[in-house]
């Protein structure tokens, strides 16, 4: 047959399709890992770094056997003590400049269909975009501590998960939890791992079982990221963390976060300068017929004390 009458003859005055009034969102990496380093506000100060003093240890080091104070500190009644220096260090976080602009055009905003709101869809994601930004920094920071445990190229294992913790411990660190972060790669090694027939949990003897305490979460890490704790301690897992060894590796570690308690025991593995929250701004174009969506912050992020953390570098 011919000359029937379509929605190609039509096309005018039909819909291909109807916009519907939800909006799918894009796959992306969730940030606020950055919340385990120890917050400092600077704003409305007159600078943009933040000094933090460190102790020097003058009584030897953790695991030294008593060596710093085996004889150095016994003393004798009626003999003068002699005097011991103390000196301190210090660190210093310096606050960067995080930003995103969109413009739109005024017919983006009028044409819009009902139920979408632009203005609030656009505020929301560009939030989303500064958070990833300094989670990245703030996950960077892992590659930079000095006490590593793992294998270039080799997965990682349960028993390197449990050193990246002990060794903590052996160090002196004072802390009521810590926690993991990893990378996906290493994530899915130790879930591997737990499965494995030579070290599933249906293989382990009670007491080792209690040792480990392996404890997936309900939601396996789907909403908050977290998968699971070992030991008591959470495991949470990201796609944001560096490579090393020419990109062979993925690079995640165990550290100390900041809590009430760890905050005053001082022994935090980062700290994070704020010297700007995000502020939304607009600003509008009138011969342009356009608006500026301008979303700022100003934070930093550093290292603190090397010791409370340890960086878990294996197979990419």
């Amino acid at each position: 047959m011919a000359n029937e009458t379509t929605t190609t003859t039509l096309d005018d005055v039909t819909h291909a399709s109807l916009i519907e009034a939800y909006l799918i969102a894009a796959l992306s990496e969730q940030s606020g890992l950055y919340r385990f380093a120890k917050e400092f506000d600077y704003r409305g100060k007159s600078t943009a770094a933040v000094k933090v003093p460190s102790e020097t240890s003058w009584w030897g080091s953790a695991n030294d056997d008593g060596a710093g104070v085996d004889t150095e500190y016994n003393a004798t009644q009626a003999t003068e003590l002699s005097n011991t220096a103390v000196s301190t260090g210090g660190v210093t976080i310096t606050a960067s400049e995080y930003g995103v602009a969109i413009e739109v055009t005024d017919n983006v905003e009028e044409d819009s269909i009902d139920g979408l709101d632009l203005m609030q869809l656009f505020e929301t994601r560009m939030l989303h975009v500064l958070n990833l930004a300094m989670e990245d920094d703030f996950l960077a920071l892992l590659a930079s501590l000095s006490n590593t445990v793992g294998t270039s190229g080799a997965d990682l294992t349960v028993a390197q998960l449990l050193q990246a913790q002990t060794d903590l411990r052996v160090r002196g660190v004072n802390a009521e939890g810590v926690v993991y972060i990893l990378d996906n790669q290493q994530a899915s090694d130790v879930e591997s791992a737990f499965i494995a027939v030579a070290a599933n949990q249906t293989s382990y003897a009670l007491a080792a079982d209690r040792v480990l305490a392996y404890n997936p979460t309900p939601g396996h890490g789907m909403t908050t990221r977290m998968i699971s704790s070992f030991r008591g301690f959470p495991i949470w897992t990201t796609g944001l963390t560096d490579t090393a060894n020419a990109a062979a590796d993925v690079v995640g570690g165990c550290f100390v976060p900041s809590s009430a308690y760890n905050d005053a025991a001082g022994h935090v593995t980062f700290g994070m300068i704020w010297k700007r929250l995000p502020r939304f701004e607009t600003e509008r174009h009138a011969k342009k017929r356009t608006t500026d969506l301008v979303m700022t912050c100003r934070a930093g992020f550093g290292e603190m004390l090397d010791g409370s953390g340890t960086a878990i570098i294996t197979d990419a």
